[in-house]
């Protein structure tokens, strides 16, 4: 996971980003090569109700799974949400979200309403996010204890530093108090520095400087996006 990390840091955005997008990519094109007929999968995705929205459409924008192995799945968890709202099984459990509204209406239609709630709330989560968050760890693990290193360090420091939501993560790991201010000095030059950038393309826009052109400063304001909400997904 460490030589992932080196090798991350080498590229455009938070290293820890990169290499948890590529293992959940990973992960969703092997389980669309090995796992799309396999009757536990299928039950676990019948549990999520597939994919959260990031990784299904990551998974169709990065072509991870073809035409066939999305419409098996698909067709698997319209099947089974028909099968649990059909009116002929019977009164449907009561929700909890039972409201003044439900009870004003007849009965069948009720039913169905509760049945409907009931069965469009996923039981588990999606399985990509359990993917990411679970190699999320082993790679912040790995963050933290490569920073006691000069490779780590210094790869850090050539990188495009953290983003926002996975400083916070790492910090929270961190036990030692050098460790965490070695990170905090790296992360305040990059912010520093893009604040720069920022200033600069912003100076640059005036229309009486329009002309001079761009930059380096020209995708700083994606890469402050990127560095506040994380990389984009896919690139």
């Amino acid at each position: 996971m460490a030589y992932k990390l080196l090798q991350a840091c080498q590229a455009q955005g938070c290293p820890v980003c990169r290499v948890e997008q590529q293992s959940v990519q990973r992960y969703l094109d092997n389980q669309f090569y090995e796992h799309v007929n396999s009757p536990k999968w299928r039950g676990r995705l019948r549990a999520s109700l597939g994919f959260c929205h990031e990784h299904a459409w990551l998974a169709v924008n990065e072509r991870l799974g073809d035409a066939l192995g999305f419409t098996i799945i698909y067709h698997d968890i319209v099947n089974h949400l028909l099968n649990q709202i059909s009116v002929e099984d019977g009164p449907a459990p009561r929700s909890t979200a039972r409201t003044s509204f439900l009870r004003q209406i007849p009965e069948q239609a009720r039913n169905l309403i509760e049945k409907t709630l009931i069965a469009s709330r996923p039981r588990k989560p999606c399985p990509a996010c359990e993917h990411r968050d679970e190699i999320t760890g082993m790679i912040l693990s790995a963050l933290t204890d490569g920073l006691e290193t000069p490779e780590m360090t210094d790869a850090l420091r050539s990188s495009a530093g953290l983003c926002l939501p996975h400083l916070r993560l790492t910090l929270q790991q961190i036990k030692d108090a050098s460790v965490a201010e070695k990170l905090l000095t790296i992360q305040r030059e990059k912010l520093e520095s893009l604040r720069s950038e920022l200033a600069e393309f912003i100076r640059k826009n005036d229309y009486q400087l329009i002309e001079q052109g761009f930059g380096k400063e020209g995708d700083a304001w994606l890469r402050a996006m990127s560095m506040v909400v994380g990389h984009r997904k896919g690139k």
